[in-house]
């Protein structure tokens, strides 16, 4: 408390700063990608949305339900059933894998 914005941001910054030395940083590397097992690309992924009955595709699908009584406001309701998940989405452009262990860029 009673600190700074740029005293905290300078302890963040200083955290994680390495003063090793930069062969260290190649040969780690280097092993790092040799252990890593498979492909570092990922072609598809599975799809976060679903298709209804009429086929249409949407992450989430409501009704409109009509009121009970008369001059009641009309609400609208969540469907849950009768739908199928998109499945595999294949990507334009393959992506790295997320557990690849190499730095892409570094100032």
């Amino acid at each position: 408390m009673g600190q700074t914005g740029s005293r905290v941001a300078n302890k963040i910054a200083s955290s994680f700063t390495f003063s090793g030395s930069e062969d260290y940083i190649a040969e780690g590397a280097g092993t790092a990608v040799a252990s890593f097992k498979g492909t570092p690309f990922v072609f598809s992924r599975r799809g976060s949305m679903y298709f209804d009955e009429d086929g249409d595709l949407a992450h989430e699908f409501y009704e409109e339900v009509l009121p009970k009584r008369k001059g009641g406001k009309r609400k609208m309701k969540k469907v849950a059933r009768n739908l199928k998940p998109q499945g595999e989405v294949k990507y334009h452009v393959p992506r790295l894998h997320v557990d690849f262990p190499i730095i892409l860029c570094s100032n």
